[in-house]
């Protein structure tokens, strides 16, 4: 999980307030929705180990009640993929808005990665799939009758293979470690306020650090 948005509330525009806040808050919920994919991966994971122990079970004996492990995969990946979607277009808009190509990069990079534009339109417009309606250009391209499906650790729809594993959630957490790299060098770095309070807290951690030593504070 990562706790960093906050650090970096006034470092974006220091003469447009208005724009700063902008670029904070597309941040910040930028960040809940990582933490939010990292949160349902751990979801994911959980009910695919639950799935292989079914199945194991299953080899040796009749299962006496049905479990719903694969409606919660199948939820649970709807919202993975929900959460993508949502770090996709805050950060096409973070790029925007500080008109900033390093960060468009890593939109491009995301969007290689998941493909995220084309699974989040099955699965927003699924009345229309399960009607067999599939966008014009993908007409003779699809398999219709592929409405959701998962192998090993991809999530397929109509016939293509998305990523929804944990190395698709490492590629996520790349992309958000690389942005801030890149708000470091750009914006931190020029935030004389930023700097001071982190040149303190290092201070402040080295005296209580010395006070321990000596036994004058718990």
């Amino acid at each position: 999980m990562f706790d960093r948005a906050s650090e970096y509330v006034f470092s974006f525009d220091k003469k447009d307030g208005t724009k700063n806040m902008r670029a904070y808050l597309l941040l910040d919920h930028l960040e809940k929705y990582v933490n939010g994919a990292i949160i349902e991966m751990g979801r994911l994971t959980r009910v695919r180990k639950a799935i292989g122990k079914d199945i194991q079970k299953t080899s040796m004996q009749i299962p006496r009640k049905r479990n719903f492990h694969l409606t919660y995969l199948a939820n649970d990946v709807h919202f993975y993929f929900i959460c993508i979607d949502k770090v996709y277009k805050l950060l096409s808009s973070l790029s925007r808005e500080l008109e900033d190509s390093d960060i468009g990069n890593l939109v491009t990079k995301l969007d290689q990665v998941f493909d995220i534009k084309t699974v989040r339109g099955h699965l927003e417009h699924i009345e229309q799939r399960c009607l067999g309606r599939f966008p014009r250009e993908d007409k003779g391209k699809v398999a219709k009758n592929d409405l959701g499906n998962f192998w090993g650790d991809d999530f397929s729809f109509g016939g293509k293979r998305f990523p929804s594993g944990v190395k698709s959630v490492n590629e996520l957490k790349n992309v958000y470690t690389d942005l801030f790299k890149i708000l470091e060098e750009k914006y931190a770095s020029k935030d004389t306020g930023l700097i001071m309070r982190r040149q303190s807290e290092l201070v402040y951690k080295k005296i209580m650090q010395k006070l321990r030593k000596s036994g004058l504070v718990d």
